[in-house]
């Protein structure tokens, strides 16, 4: 069996999805879905993706998301083996969770954005779990409420700009409870895998980004908004935070706490995306298994430390604006 294509280019927008081995469960209770949405948290600070709409259901999980980077492969082989990690390791198992790679859908959102999210948003209602898809606590569905509190990741923006001004959130409610399109329905109940949902003249537009890949990063506006900060960039900010100098960030100091230099390796890796060993090689550590555990530390702390977790915030202002 051939894997399903995948295309990547900047600003695309994808509707990605993937289910539990054998149908198995995937979420088994509370702590495992908030597990996943700190995970879609990580991988929008690392690398600039936008989480438009999210579901997750026992067995399987939807997204919509966009990639100004045209880093999809990266974003889902952190999330989904990242997940599939705390996982087994929470509930004392080993082996494959997911019955394989993800499967992404890249979607014409002129044409079709409001469709898929509603797609993903009344699966539960399908499901029988809710009757309205604005009620289930495990979507994305219930931040578009007017005053409701989203989280920082969520861009439901483009969403409402869809929407007549006069009371955009009315109108989104109204349409996630009509019924699915029937077009949409027979797209997503084909027994043939179809990675793209558009026209061919979607199509054609796509192939040409991928033609002009380089040339079309420059020139597609949604590439420019996110640009990976470099170490530097990343450990101006922390020194600036925390009114040191680089130097003590970089100092190795044995058996002495140094909350500055682990939050300068937890920003490297969540909003700077560096990999462990590059990390590893900056602070002067032996190797990628302590650079994991300072960041393990570092965001348990964060959870529970509200002055820390300001700090990061006032970082990651600084670094992305």
């Amino acid at each position: 069996m051939s894997r399903p294509l995948r295309i990547e280019f900047p600003g695309a927008y994808y509707h990605v999805m993937n289910r539990g081995l054998a149908y198995r469960g995937i979420f088994t209770n509370r702590k495992d879905r908030q597990c996943f949405l700190e995970l879609l948290s990580e991988c929008h600070e690392m690398w600039g993706i936008r989480i438009l709409a999210y579901c997750l259901l026992n067995n399987h999980y939807h997204l919509l998301m966009q990639t100004p980077q045209a880093n999809l492969s990266r974003t889902m082989r952190h999330l989904d083996g990242l997940y599939t990690q705390r996982y087994n390791r929470t509930h004392k198992r080993d082996g494959p969770l997911f019955r394989g790679r993800y499967k992404a859908i890249v979607v014409d959102a002129e044409e079709y954005f409001l469709q898929v999210t509603r797609y993903i948003h009344r699966n539960p209602v399908e499901a029988g779990k809710v009757q309205n898809p604005m009620v289930y606590e495990w979507s994305s569905c219930r931040y578009y409420r007017k005053r409701k509190k989203k989280p920082m990741w969520l861009d439901v923006e483009q969403l409402l700009r869809r929407f007549p001004k006069r009371d955009p959130y009315k109108a989104f409610e109204n349409y996630m409870k009509s019924e699915i399109d029937e077009p949409i329905k027979t797209f997503y109940s084909g027994s043939r895998w179809n990675p793209i949902l558009g026209s061919k003249k979607f199509l054609e537009s796509i192939r040409k980004k991928i033609k002009g890949f380089e040339k079309k990063t420059k020139e597609i506006p949604e590439a420019r908004t996110y640009i990976q900060p470099t170490l530097e960039t990343c450990l101006r900010a922390v020194t600036r935070v925390y009114g040191v100098r680089e130097a003590e960030i970089k100092r190795v100091r044995r058996g002495q706490r140094n909350e500055a230099r682990a939050m300068g390796i937890f920003v490297c890796r969540r909003i700077g995306g560096m990999k462990l060993e590059e990390i590893a090689k900056e602070f002067g550590m032996d190797g990628y298994s302590g650079v994991s555990s300072v960041i393990g530390r570092m965001g348990r702390e964060m959870e529970k430390d509200r002055r820390t977790a300001k700090r990061f915030e006032e970082i990651r202002i600084k670094i992305q604006g």
